[in-house]
């Protein structure tokens, strides 16, 4: 029976103190990362590889390092007789495994402690590690796949050998790291140490990633995990394709700017080159990338470009948004050709007959356009923002936007009701009855690929065109960029059957932190996911987070002393969580896919497995949100997007009693001593407080703020605007102090903190503790693409799967 025995050190882990403090000071980061590459070096030079460096394993006893529990995985091989070699098994911490270890390869060598050893120190520095993901096997995929960033991007005081030295020991070969620890301390030490290894943003625009056929073995592996969790059945045909995936690197001058709504590439129809929407400064232009050379240009004329550039059927020419026209201008630039007026166009394309089409005015009309003769038809729908025509082009299929549902419209009469694609009887354990997703594409008449929620490309097929019924759908390609608003996917599919995508974490992924009155802000223990709302428990040991799950929105209770999560409802939508003043209860709102009339204010008890009771239905709730639940008796409800006042319900009787307040405005609180309600303007911004129940008088608390929230019964917390270049941006967090006696406020609003990374969640963005801290999502630095990845016969895989699936 082998065991293993440590000393004890007097102190703590490095995982302590990063919790405490999140980022060290760049002197003490790098003195303590070359510390533990001293020791590193001894224990390589002596044979032993450690293969579990990370923050815990770090000990700090009077702020030197000691790095624990060396020689646990060769104590493990030896005992295995040499076993754990041969089966390939990975030991390792997922955000500090080298691509070596998380692909289990045989061979592990010094060069993968250098890299988890920089992992550590790229989160000392920058606050969180090289790679995040929201499970980990999007770690994993990450590791084998994307470059991190640069660390200096993340903060600018690193110096640039540090910098240097970081990026070579993070490069993706062990053969292109350093071939020692003690070369990486060297390097870290050296003010003059820069590398002429591609790294970053760098090894992009050289036209690929620097691993890009080694690294695609590695991921056909974890492909094979990541489908497995979601369950899919065709994650194993890219790995067995023959056809090998390679990444396209793009320039780091110009990468695809991910800033809005729509999809902001197009592929060639013959699959040779790609158009693409470049960040450039602070403007934006189309660019051409090819997929088989490396040229790569800006293409002239097109200055201001923004939105999906639409490639024209002969592979010459490319049509484009500009303020508000559409135009079109040849792949080599020159003279640019105006052809019609656009409000806000999206998704659509060329037609094989010449024509352009798209839909336009937030998606309330499908128009038509002939370069030669200008704008033609135009048909009025209900709500289409990425229009697929289908049926011989008499109907038209939509997904996209706020309608998370797959649509179709008629395009003969328009008095005809849209109607929801449906699941077939025997499809239906497959989801939803109806299909939830977006951005969908019909191939050879029978296949249907989209987006998933959560940035997967899913694949089904149609089981009956007239009835509008679909098969079961299987996840196919996990990781795909996804435009938050419209849902369009940075995805397409060539004439030749191959794919091409730009992988990565949606920018509406992020982490949830809580931010305390010491100003520390700490990352919650909660997955990496789209939260789209959030709430703590009264006694500060849950969240209540509604997160965009793969198929539905899902209602999450997370345990924040131990991490665990679970599932307590889902549906289309699943609206702001409000928790009783025990903790026992939470009250939300819910709508069932295509059912409006379904749409419900819930109250579910936590400790009873039971179905949750009803308080509101129908028109009685549209739209509104729970607020505030200050007592039993007392549960406040804001104002709805339908015109519906706020109410007070007392939910102890049934029917529950109603209060309508003579109010219409938006994001409705009340303080703890119910003595004070605030609220956000409708339709426009700024804080607004009044005393409760008279309502007798009107305080403009600030002119520019949103969403009020109490973090004491004398002090409102909200958002300040602050303004970056042209696009307006709540990135601060700002506070009043209220007389308790007078309710008028006390001074000026001052601003807490400010935070560039602060994500604007749909309804409330924040939320506060009991304690009076500060919980919000954070989102990803960086909202651009730096590579493309193409998949040769894709189109034939993706039929593989779904038709296996379908049997």
């Amino acid at each position: 029976f082998l065991y293993y025995v440590m000393p004890f050190i007097d102190g703590e882990t490095l995982r302590d103190k990063l919790t405490r403090e999140t980022q060290l000071g760049v002197d003490d980061a790098v003195r303590i990362a070359s510390d533990v590459a001293s020791a590193l070096h001894y224990a390589h030079t002596h044979g032993v590889i450690h293969r579990d460096i990370k923050p815990e394993n770090i000990l700090l006893h009077d702020g030197r390092p000691m790095v624990a529990d060396f020689g646990i995985a060769l104590a493990v091989s030896a005992a295995a007789g040499g076993r754990m070699t041969e089966t390939g098994l990975s030991l390792g911490t997922p955000h500090y495994m080298s691509p070596e270890q998380a692909t289990a390869e045989k061979e592990i060598s010094a060069r993968s402690d250098v890299y988890s050893l920089a992992s550590v120190l790229y989160e000392m520095l920058a606050g969180e590690p090289p790679h995040g993901g929201g499970s980990a096997q999007q770690v994993i995929m990450k590791i084998i796949t994307e470059t991190p960033r640069p660390v200096s991007a993340l903060r600018k005081s690193v110096p640039p050998n540090v910098t240097a030295a970081v990026g070579k020991a993070l490069e993706k070969l062990p053969a292109d790291r350093f071939e020692s620890a003690k070369a990486f301390a060297e390097a870290l030490a050296n003010p003059a140490f820069r590398t002429t290894a591609l790294g970053g943003a760098a090894a992009h625009a050289a036209g690929g990633m620097p691993t890009a056929h080694a690294g695609w073995r590695w991921a056909a592996v974890v492909l094979a995990v990541v489908a497995t969790s979601v369950g899919s059945v065709a994650m194993w045909a890219l790995a067995r394709a023959g056809a090998e995936p390679r990444d396209v690197g793009l320039p780091p001058t110009a990468p695809i700017r991910m800033e809005d709504s729509y999809r902001n590439f197009a592929v060639a129809h013959d699959g040779s080159f790609i158009v693409y929407e470049a960040k450039v400064g602070e403007s934006s232009q189309l660019w051409y990338r090819s997929l088989v050379g490396p040229e790569v240009r800006a293409i002239g004329g097109t200055e201001g470009a923004f939105g999906t550039p639409r490639i024209a059927p002969d592979d010459r020419r490319v049509a484009f948004a500009s303020h508000g026209e559409i135009r079109i201008v040849s792949l080599g630039g020159g003279t640019v050709t105006t052809v019609a007026k656009a409000g806000d166009p999206h998704g659509g394309g060329w037609l094989e007959g010449g024509k352009l089409v798209f839909s336009d005015d937030d998606g309330r009309v499908v128009r038509w356009i002939d370069p030669e003769t200008g704008p033609g038809r135009s048909v009025a729908v209900t709500y289409c923002i990425l229009p697929q025509l289908i049926g011989g082009g008499d109907r038209v299929l939509c997904g996209g936007g706020a309608e998370k549902a797959a649509t179709v419209r008629s395009l003969t009469s328009e008095s005809q009701p849209k109607r929801f694609l449906r699941r077939a009887p025997g499809a239906t354990n497959a989801g939803p009855p109806v299909l939830l997703g977006s951005d969908f594409r019909v191939v050879d008449g029978t296949y249907l690929v989209y987006m998933a929620i959560d940035g997967t490309i899913m694949g089904t097929r149609f089981e009956n065109m007239d009835s509008l019924t679909v098969g079961k759908s299987v996840a196919l390609v996990p990781m795909v960029r996804r435009s938050s608003y419209s849902g369009a996917g940075h995805y397409d599919i060539t004439k030749a059957g191959a794919l091409a995508y730009v992988p990565g974490i949606n920018a509406e992924v992020g982490r949830l932190v809580r931010w305390s009155g010491d100003g520390r802000t700490v990352p919650l223990p909660v997955e990496e996911a789209v939260h789209l709302r959030f709430t703590p428990s009264p006694d500060g040991q849950r969240l209540a987070t509604v997160v965009e799950g793969i198929q539905q929105e899902e209602l999450r209770i997370y345990n924040l002393r131990t991490g665990t999560r679970e599932t307590v409802d889902q549906g289309f939508y699943v609206g702001t969580v409000s928790w009783s003043p025990d903790g026992r209860q939470i009250a939300y709102r819910k709508q069932e896919y295509d059912h409006p009339e379904a749409e419900q204010l819930l109250l579910r008890r936590l400790d009873s497995p039971g179905k949750p009771r009803v308080l509101l239905s129908s028109k009685e709730v549209m739209g509104l949100q729970p607020s505030s639940y200050l007592a039993e008796n007392f549960l406040l409800v804001g104002a709805g997007w339908h015109g519906t006042p706020p109410m007070v319900l007392d939910p102890t009787v049934t029917p529950p009693r109603v209060d309508s307040l003579p109010l219409f405005n938006y994001f409705v609180s009340i303080s703890p001593d119910r003595k004070w309600i605030a609220y956000q303007n409708q339709g426009a911004r700024g804080i607004v407080l009044q005393p409760f129940p008279s309502l007798d008088r009107r305080y403009q608390v600030d002119a520019k703020g949103g969403e009020p929230r109490w973090r004491s019964a004398t002090e409102l917390v909200f958002f300040s605007t602050s303004t970056a270049g042209s696009t307006s941006q709540r990135q601060s967090f700002s506070r009043v102090r209220i007389d308790g006696s007078s309710g008028t406020p006390v001074g000026k609003p001052e601003i807490l903190f400010t935070d560039p990374r602060f994500a604007d969640t749909p309804g409330w963005s924040h939320a506060i503790t009991t304690g009076g801290d500060i919980i919000y999502l954070q989102t990803p630095a960086e909202n651009l693409g730096y590579y493309v990845r193409v998949v040769p016969g894709w189109v034939q895989q993706m039929k593989r799967a779904v038709d296996a699936a379908n049997r």
